[in-house]
């Protein structure tokens, strides 16, 4: 076989292999542009039906993985824009609904219920749009329940969050000077309850020495 044969061979072998993987790779991005659309769509499906905020919200947490899992997987997506969009906006609505399941239990005076479900939602949601009313509403809850301690812990962490001058902050400013109050009261009324006890013990003295005179 001369040079020439050999040649024009290699030649049509090679740009065989060319088209093979042009076409191989072109029904790959095909198939990949398929899964693209089907998982957006997917999560967007999901989105629209998890919007009553009343219904099951099974559908907002499916909505989320699918969500999160196409920003993930297709960045530079043209559709990873609006898939943002949406996540943000499931996002919203699960700190909204978080908030005011705390919220009824606080309303109806379940103060230790209300307080684990606060500060279940400041961890989930350190910067929360709510925390203010969130950390106002755990500082009145402890002060309800008689936790003093808590009480003091949680408005200091109050006063270094927020303005003193608001009007949350205000009205825990008397609850915290009617506790100060009722602690000197309690310091007072201990300090003369030991008074009266070692008056009676000097009495009970006296009365001993007076019964041995006899």
């Amino acid at each position: 076989m001369n040079f020439r044969i050999i040649l024009i061979i290699i030649i049509i072998t090679f740009f065989e292999g060319c088209f093979i993987f042009s076409e191989k790779k072109y029904f790959l991005e095909k198939n990949d542009k398929k899964t693209e659309k089907s998982l957006f769509e997917s999560g967007k499906r999901y989105y629209l039906s998890s919007l009553n905020f009343d219904l099951d919200q099974n559908n907002t947490t499916i909505a989320v993985n699918k969500l999160n899992q196409f920003i993930k997987d297709y960045p530079n997506s043209l559709m990873t824009k609006e898939a943002y969009k949406y996540l943000n906006n499931l996002l919203m609505k699960i700190e909204i609904k978080n908030y005011y399941i705390a919220e009824s239990y606080f309303l109806m005076q379940r103060y230790k219920v209300s307080l684990i479900y606060f500060q279940d939602f400041l961890n989930t949601f350190p910067k929360s749009f709510f925390k203010e009313k969130v950390l106002y509403k755990i500082c009145y809850a402890n002060y309800k329940l008689f936790r003093k301690y808590d009480f003091f812990k949680s408005y200091e962490k109050y006063i270094k969050n927020f303005s003193n001058l608001s009007y949350n902050a205000k009205k825990l400013k008397v609850l915290y000077k009617k506790l100060l109050i009722n602690n000197k009261k309690l310091l007072i009324n201990n300090k003369k309850l030991l008074i009266n006890n070692k008056k009676l013990l000097i009495n009970n003295k006296k009365l001993l020495i007076n019964n041995k005179k006899l």
